[in-house]
């Protein structure tokens, strides 16, 4: 029960922060182009694959459920930050459309 709940809010978060960090950058100015690229090559897949391999260092699946959906949790946002950051980079040096 309790990792249904961890795991439930943690989706929740990450959806949000998600949304507020990755969607509001263009990676390219069309827009379609956007989309397809965003489609094919996922970022949010990208990060859960990152993310479960971090986590997969120091947490074996069954030992404790609640605490391995909070560190994914952890490691996700640290990831997610690290992306988020790169990304401003990309577009401060005009890489990436502003």
């Amino acid at each position: 029960m309790l990792y249904l709940f961890v795991s439930t809010i943690s989706f929740i978060v990450r959806a949000f922060l998600c949304y507020i960090s990755i969607d509001t950058i263009p990676i390219f100015k069309n827009h379609i182009a956007n989309n397809i690229f965003l489609e094919v090559i996922s970022l949010y897949t990208l990060l859960m694959i990152i993310s479960r391999n971090i986590v997969g260092i120091f947490y074996r699946r069954g030992e404790n459920p609640p605490l391995g959906a909070l560190e994914y949790f952890f490691v996700y946002i640290v990831v997610l930050g690290v992306l988020f950051c790169l990304m401003l980079l990309l577009t401060m040096i005009g890489i990436l459309p502003f």
